[in-house]
This record gives structure tokens, C-alpha cells and sequence, in this order.
């Protein structure tokens, strides 16, 4: 819990932004993502499966009937909170220049933004019964992690750490169908190294750089490379079995939303507006307590649209 101290410096900077800007602008990601809204606590969504057979024939020969399939998946939504008590002493005295109240929620929807941006990797309900599914549990569930060391795309994540090559990269951007993905997602480790690759004399690659969203881009043969600092230099992949991760990582390569069979986020309520509950004075205590919650799951519309490079040695 904050002590007075906190509150005292907080106090000093008046406060310009709201719960709403503070979500958008804290993160490289969350201008990109695109939402859905859903009405229910679950949802179900079709795939593709195959498609019907397309043959050739001659005058007055018998045609074939062909079938085509469908998968279908639920997911219900998870819960994301984030609960805070807020001193009601100091919010009456340090008051004079910011509304603590409404600092608390700034704060709480800053910590909400970064939550979010961790679980859109990490996150994964055979991990954790509660939480929506990131993108490498989906990924692996699809088959469409390209291994950097030997280039297969396994369905249980197994190998070494290998080396980044430009060549690998751009095989995992290949694998997205439909025209180039909208982003290149990676740490900042690996933009480091992207562009010291980029760099090297006869690669071929155009580096340049542009303003979106309010965010500087380091933009990549023409795909922005946003930066999401939740994805670990240490992973160990879901299902790894028996990977022996101490140095890997991932790059992604992201299409977002239903209208281009990408990565989007469903959710209850409005987009970026959490559900803020003032829970009232705690019985035993000068405190207000609030919460703020927020009800979302995940889904990749069409695995062709998003893909990921991984085993990427971080420390090469």
C-alpha cells in the first residue's frame, strides 16, 4: 500500500491524463489491437477446417460431390483485476494540487494496460485455469512457431536456442498469407539485433523509421516493429517437454482483427473502459477501496494470419 510519502510526492504534478489515455499511450501495442465486443461470458468461433475439392472434367461425364469442414471452439472470458485502497486522510490533506482518487485510478489503469500487454504473450489456461490465452499458447496450438535452429513448425515445442539469421526471419514472415502482417512484435533485445542484422553490408533489408500513434517505429522491410518488453529472453515455451530454454525468445509476425482473420481481443463491456467499482470505506480501516476489472479473451480468426519465429538465442 502507498505511505504518506507517496501520496505527498504525488501530490505535487497536476494530472492531465485519463483512465481511457493512460491505457492507450502507456504501451507500443495497444494501438494496434482490435476488439470485439460479445455480450455473454463465453463465446464460440469457426474455422475452416478443409476446403471442397476443386477437379477438372469432361462433356458428359459424372461429377463428384466434395465436402468441406469446419472446427468449432468455445472459450469463456477471463477475469483481470487489479484492487487498490486508497487512504482517506491523505486524500483529504494531499489533495491540493492532483485528485488522489483520480491518481489511484491512473495508476491502477496503468498497471491493467501492462497486465494486459503480459498476458497477450503469456498468457495460458493449461497454465492457469483463470487466464485468457497469449499468443504463444495459440500459436503452439496451431503448429505455426517456426523453430529458428532447424525450421519446422512442431506442435510440441522442442530444440535449441539458435542464433537469429535474417533469412529465418523472413521465412516466419512468409508464413503469414494474405499480404505482409501489420507488425513485427519482439523485446527490445531483439530489435537491437534485427537492426545490427539489417545493418550489415549486402543484407538487402530497408530500415527506416516513422511516427504512428504517437510512438516512434523502427519499421522493417515496411512492417512496423512494435516493442512488448513482456516477452522473456528466458522462455520455455507452454508445452516444451523437454526444452532446455535458459536464453530464448520470440518474434512475432501479427494481423489483427476479425476483417483480416487476425489476432483480436473479445470482451464484455466497452473497449479500454474497465469496470471501476468503489467498494466503499473498509470497516477497520480510514480507506476507500477500489477495484477495476476487466472481462477478455483471445482468438486468432485464421492461424495463416499470424505466425512466430522461435528458439531465438537472446544472448547471440
Amino acid at each position: 500500500m502507498p505511505t504518506l510519502t507517496d501520496y505527498n510526492r504525488l501530490s505535487q504534478d497536476v494530472l492531465t491524463s485519463g483512465v481511457f489515455d493512460d491505457i492507450v499511450t502507456t504501451s507500443e501495442l495497444a494501438p494496434w489491437l482490435e476488439f470485439q465486443g460479445h455480450s455473454g461470458n463465453a463465446f464460440l468461433y469457426d474455422r475452416e477446417s478443409t476446403l471442397p475439392t476443386v477437379s477438372t472434367t469432361s462433356v458428359g461425364a459424372t461429377l463428384t460431390d466434395s465436402t468441406m469442414t469446419t472446427s468449432q471452439t468455445s472459450r469463456s472470458l477471463a477475469q483481470i483485476y487489479v484492487q487498490l485502497p486508497l487512504n482517506r486522510f491523505a486524500m483529504q490533506t494531499k489533495g491540493n494540487v492532483n485528485d488522489q482518487k483520480a491518481l489511484h485510478l491512473q495508476k491502477m489503469s496503468k498497471a491493467m494496460a501492462r497486465k494486459i500487454e503480459d498476458l497477450v504473450v503469456t498468457g495460458s489456461s493449461s497454465t492457469a485455469a483463470t487466464e485468457p490465452e497469449g499468443l504463444t499458447a495459440l500459436l503452439i496450438d496451431d503448429s505455426r512457431l517456426l523453430m529458428a535452429d532447424d525450421g519446422s513448425t512442431p506442435s510440441s515445442i522442442t530444440g535449441s536456442e539458435t542464433e537469429l539469421t535474417l533469412d529465418r526471419l523472413d521465412a516466419m514472415i512468409d508464413m503469414v498469407e494474405g499480404g505482409k502482417p501489420t507488425v513485427l512484435m519482439m523485446n527490445k533485445t531483439m530489435r537491437r539485433k534485427v537492426t545490427s542484422l539489417a545493418r550489415s553490408t549486402g543484407s538487402g533489408v530497408v530500415l527506416n523509421s516513422e511516427q504512428l500513434f504517437g510512438h516512434q517505429y523502427t519499421i522493417y522491410n515496411g512492417i512496423p516493429i512494435v516493442i512488448n518488453d513482456f516477452i522473456t529472453n528466458s522462455e520455455t515455451y507452454e508445452n516444451a517437454g523437454s526444452w532446455p530454454s535458459s536464453t530464448a525468445t520470440t518474434i512475432f509476425a501479427l494481423k489483427f482483427g476479425d476483417g483480416n482473420q487476425g489476432f483480436t481481443i473479445k470482451h464484455n463491456g466497452e473497449v479500454l473502459e474497465p469496470d471501476i467499482q468503489d467498494i466503499g470505506i473498509r470497516e477497520n480501516k480510514n480507506e476507500d477501496l477500489y477495484r477495476m476489472m476487466v472481462y477478455f479473451n483471445t482468438v486468432i480468426f485464421s492461424k495463416l494470419s499470424c505466425a512466430g519465429l522461435a528458439g531465438i538465442d537472446s544472448e547471440a
